[in-house]
């Protein structure tokens, strides 16, 4: 059973995630911010790389949270240097509070963190 469903999911989803980043790193390049610019491309690019490393049909035997883990930490990573290259929550208007609504982003860890590749067949 080849699954090709799940591996573009997983693929396409975690990609579609960091896209915001992408397109930001290249506003900043044309906004004259060009050293921002190329350190988000260089991070979406190892995000990138780091999601087709960890595609769980490559690692059939780990759980799935642990393969979820170092994406979610860049994606948080990724949220925080755009913050800081705004200049800060209150520079751009948004309260630490407002952080609640990345709770839900985390469900997956939950709902099938100790789930396998291999254990799904």
């Amino acid at each position: 059973m080849e699954r090709k469903g799940e591996k573009i999911g997983w693929i396409g989803g975690w990609i579609g995630s960091f896209l915001w980043l992408g397109v930001l790193s290249i506003v900043w390049i044309f906004s004259h911010k060009i050293l921002y610019g190329i350190i988000g491309l260089g991070i979406f690019v190892i995000t990138i790389v780091l999601i087709l490393i960890l595609e769980p049909s490559r690692n059939p035997k780990t759980q799935y949270w642990k393969l979820m883990l170092p994406i979610y930490v860049l994606l948080g990573g990724s949220i925080m240097y755009c913050i800081w290259v705004y200049g800060g929550l209150k520079v751009i208007g948004v309260r630490w509070a407002s952080f609640f609504w990345v709770v839900p982003l985390l469900l997956p860890l939950f709902t099938m963190g100790n789930k396998t590749w291999k254990g799904n067949e």
